[in-house]
């Protein structure tokens, strides 16, 4: 018996035939993460809105206190850094279905594993911009606020990141302690292209 056109074939029930390659490109993707793995992160799922409002509240002061007297009360006006939410990224590959059938498992593999580093890389690099436009920084490639040399004005500028020398290096603890920046949790991150020349 010969079939008719109204007949479901692989093409109208596309959207029942699962696709695995989503926990592949998942798995790259959180293997290749870097600075994403040093942050808090806060789920927006199910949530309205496009800008995160983050506190930075004023260190405070230990006060001496004497016998009998008042203590110092401390009321900062707290202030706070604001965070667009404002991206969106994707990676995205046709691969016909012949192609498929034909092509060897390792360019399922290639794809999957390429998508989830281009993503990991993206969603770094807009992190530590983020981070220099928290810092004071201009949030672009060049961050006017790091020293990164021993004459302690030579700025990164987002090519010049094979000028880090240890004396730099000490240069940046020196600035994060000046400003009482805690121990815990400090994390030094440094390009390819940096730590080549160390």
């Amino acid at each position: 018996m010969a079939l008719g056109t109204n007949h479901v074939t692989n093409t109208t029930g596309a959207t029942f035939i699962p696709e695995l390659w989503s926990d592949e490109i998942i798995a790259a993707y959180k293997q290749n993460l870097v600075m994403a793995n040093l942050v808090s992160k806060m789920s927006f799922k199910g949530k309205k809105g496009d800008t995160l409002h983050i506190p930075k509240p004023t260190r405070g002061a230990a006060a001496l206190k004497a016998a009998s007297t008042q203590v110092t009360l401390q009321a900062a006006t707290e202030t706070e850094i604001q965070v667009l939410v404002n991206k969106h990224y994707e990676y995205s590959r046709l691969i016909e279905d012949i192609t498929e059938t034909q092509a060897l498992a390792s360019l399922r593999k290639f794809y999957t594993g390429d998508a989830g580093y281009a993503l990991a890389k993206q969603v770094d690099t807009d992190l530590i911009r983020l981070g220099r436009n928290a810092a004071g920084g201009n949030g672009t490639i060049a961050y006017d606020k790091a020293v990164i040399a021993s004459d302690g004005t030579t700025l990164y500028t987002g090519g010049n990141e094979a000028a880090i020398t240890d004396a730099g290096i000490r240069k940046i603890i020196q600035t994060l302690d000046d400003a009482d920046v805690p121990m815990d949790g400090r994390v030094l991150v440094l390009p390819p292209v940096a730590r080549n020349v160390m």
